[in-house]
């Protein structure tokens, strides 16, 4: 009998050099959306940079990329710099729906960090 994977999701958080980091791998789908978004909603502004890094994500459905506006919006609206790493998969996508220039996009950790406004 087939299993429904679904919805499945790590996410882990910390802060590190000054930043909130959250990384996520798995499926960022309807089912787990919800983790994604309390750890993001945990974030405190005047806290320093805000790392999303979905560099483990392979699939990034449209509640997913929904989510990731969202958060791009809330974080102007708190004045949080905001910083995306991402998937050649996530990147691909966000380039298809005309999104990607919504993002402060880097290809590492590393680079996001390394990043000064």
């Amino acid at each position: 009998m087939p299993t429904d994977v679904r919805g499945v999701l790590t996410v882990e958080r910390w802060r590190l050099a000054g930043a909130n980091v959250i990384a996520a791998r798995g499926d960022l789908d309807p089912g787990s959306v919800r983790r994604l978004r309390w750890s993001i909603d945990s974030v405190a502004p005047g806290s320093g940079p805000l790392i999303l890094d979905l560099s483990g994500v392979g699939v990034l459905g449209p509640v997913g990329v929904a989510a990731l506006l969202e958060t791009a919006r809330r974080a102007r609206a708190f004045r949080i710099d905001f910083r995306l790493v991402c998937s050649a998969e996530v990147d691909q996508v966000l380039d298809q729906v005309g999104v990607r220039d919504e993002f402060a996009v880097f290809d590492s950790r590393t680079a996001a960090l390394a990043h000064a406004e």
